[in-house]
Parts: C-alpha cells; sequence; structure tokens
C-alpha cells in the first residue's frame, strides 16, 4: 500500500476560515482546499496549486499545523489507502481571484464560515474541527493521530 501525502490549507481572513462545500450520498459537508503532493513537488507548491485550482485563490503557507494520518481498507474504498494530510495555516494573497479549474469529486462550491461556528460544521475529517482552536493558535505542529485505534 503506498502512502500518498495531501497538503490542506486552513485559510483564515478576517475572522473567517475558507472551506470547500461538498455534497455526497450522506449529505452537505466541509472540507479544506488542498490535495494530493506531485512527485517532485514541494507541500508548499502542492498547497497552493491545489488551493488555486480548486478555489482561484492565491494563499502564503505561514506554517504547518498539524498532521493527519489515515489508513482506509477495502471497505470503506474500493483499494486500500493511507493518507498523509498536512495542515498549514495559510494567509490570502491579495490578488484577484480566478475561476477554480479542478474541482474535487464531491465540491459543489465553497464557503467562508465564522472561526466560530466553523466548529459547528460538519467538517471532514471530524478531528479538524475538534482540534480547530489548536490548529489556528498554537504555536507548533501538532500530530492530530488518525481515527484507527492504537495509533
Amino acid at each position: 500500500m503506498a502512502i500518498r501525502n495531501s497538503a490542506k490549507a486552513l485559510i483564515l481572513h478576517e475572522g473567517r476560515l475558507l472551506f470547500n462545500k461538498c455534497v455526497s450520498r450522506l449529505g452537505v459537508y466541509y472540507a479544506l482546499p488542498g490535495g494530493g503532493q506531485h512527485d517532485g513537488e514541494l507541500l508548499t507548491e502542492a498547497l497552493r496549486r491545489e488551493v488555486m485550482e480548486e478555489t482561484g485563490l492565491t494563499v502564503e503557507p505561514m506554517r504547518l499545523s498539524a498532521v493527519y494520518e489515515r489508513i482506509s481498507g477495502a471497505k470503506e474504498s474500493n483499494v486500500n489507502a493511507h493518507k498523509m494530510y498536512f495542515v498549514f495555516l495559510c494567509r490570502l494573497i491579495d490578488v484577484p481571484p480566478k475561476e477554480p479549474v479542478e474541482r474535487d469529486a464531491y465540491q459543489v462550491g465553497m464557503e467562508w464560515i465564522n472561526v466560530g461556528k466553523a466548529r459547528e460544521a460538519s467538517l471532514f475529517p471530524k478531528v479538524i474541527r475538534d482540534n480547530l482552536p489548536l490548529l489556528l493558535d498554537y504555536g507548533e505542529t501538532i500530530y492530530l493521530g488518525s481515527e484507527r485505534r492504537g495509533g
């Protein structure tokens, strides 16, 4: 099973966070913009590219806030997968936004949500929602673990 790195952006601007709004068979949920790292690409390059593709916005990574890993088995998807999520706190660069060119599979748009209300939203993965204050305010990178027990 190969490990896939994914760079995710916590974009904080004027007291609000930007999320991809998604709809699946389970309903509406929100996810951080970002995605998979290509071979030979730095995580920060992947982050900027993925945010631009999904939102049309330009960001500057300020610090690595958290690392989270997810291992899904054949029951959850068609293939076994091990993903490493690197969550960066980012600031929005004041340049005119472009049109998103490549949205995620379930993404229907994006939404700015007040930081206080984001803790009540249906965020994926849930560990992001549960740790938002630490991710935004803590000065060090934290390991969020995995949904798998014993990790």
